[in-house]
């Protein structure tokens, strides 16, 4: 890897990351020490909220920046940012949407905690912080794919989307993972290179892993795109056509932690067992 250029590394969390049903990612703990240990950046890319983020990263301290609410809301070094929708458009489209469709509609911003956390499996405290969002909206429904064509376009005429997740679909803004990556990224430089805005920013080769259609914008900015397969699913076919997409060899953080190894032995001059990231 030349030393002009570092290397950031964005991950989808539930389903890539974390495994699709118990939320664990022991089984990507070498790659997680590896990554740390070359002082890579690691940023959380989710649907999640940001407390949800938060919490976790008091918890496991994985992360140097996150990314919540696909895009909605990013945080870095104590900085917060919101680009998505104001709570109150995600309200109306909803609302909408429900009196539209022909089956009952309920979402996080709707219905209580003991429901998010029966719907997602997540212990009720855990399932308290995913239902503080501001600028996305999972619905919780049985849709029909008419029910889903409905929704889309009630959504886009409120300048929302309609984005499918490895479980949900969410309504949320324009903002897209992608984006958001870009905006962190440009954090990075400045935070990284110590320079003022009108100096040339530090950059940096991108890796990006994730395992549903909402990860596309963010896999496709990225230098080097990691797809995970799905835990429950069928074959897995490629999300996006990319010039260097790699599909992990399992789903969940054991196929995160061999994705991760075998391109970090091709982008630097270390392997899994060495601690000396040389220039």
């Amino acid at each position: 890897m030349p030393n002009s250029r570092a290397i950031a590394i964005f991950t989808d969390l539930d389903g890539t990351l974390l495994d699709h049903d118990t939320y664990g990612w022991d089984a990507a703990r070498p790659a997680l020490d590896r990554v740390k240990q070359l002082a890579i950046p690691l940023i959380a890319v989710s649907s999640k909220t940001l407390a949800e983020l938060e919490h976790i990263n008091q918890q496991s301290m994985l992360f140097d920046g996150l990314i919540g609410e696909n895009g909605g809301v990013i945080s870095l070094n104590g900085e917060i940012e919101q680009a998505g929708p104001s709570s109150e458009t995600i309200d109306a489209a909803r609302n909408q949407i429900r009196d539209a469709v022909s089956v009952p509609v309920g979402s996080f911003r709707t219905v209580s905690p003991e429901i998010i956390a029966s719907e997602t499996g997540l212990p009720l405290d855990d399932a308290i912080r995913a239902g503080q969002r501001h600028c996305s909206d999972p619905l919780i429904w049985q849709a029909s794919k008419q029910d889903v064509t409905t929704a889309r376009a009630i959504a886009e005429k409120w300048s929302l989307k309609l984005v499918k997740g490895g479980r949900f679909h969410t309504l949320c803004g324009p903002s897209t993972k992608g984006e958001a990556m870009k905006r962190i990224l440009q954090w990075l430089a400045l935070s990284q290179s110590g320079k003022s805005e009108t100096s040339p920013p530090k950059r940096f080769t991108t890796i990006a892993l994730g395992d549903s259609p909402n990860d596309i914008p963010m896999l496709a900015e990225a230098d080097f795109a990691i797809q995970i397969p799905t835990k429950h699913g069928a074959r897995t076919s490629p999300l996006l056509d990319h010039a260097n997409l790699r599909i992990a060899p399992a789903p969940g953080p054991a196929g995160w932690n061999a994705a991760i190894n075998d391109l970090l032995d091709q982008l630097t001059n270390t392997n899994k067992n060495s601690e000396v990231l040389h220039g």
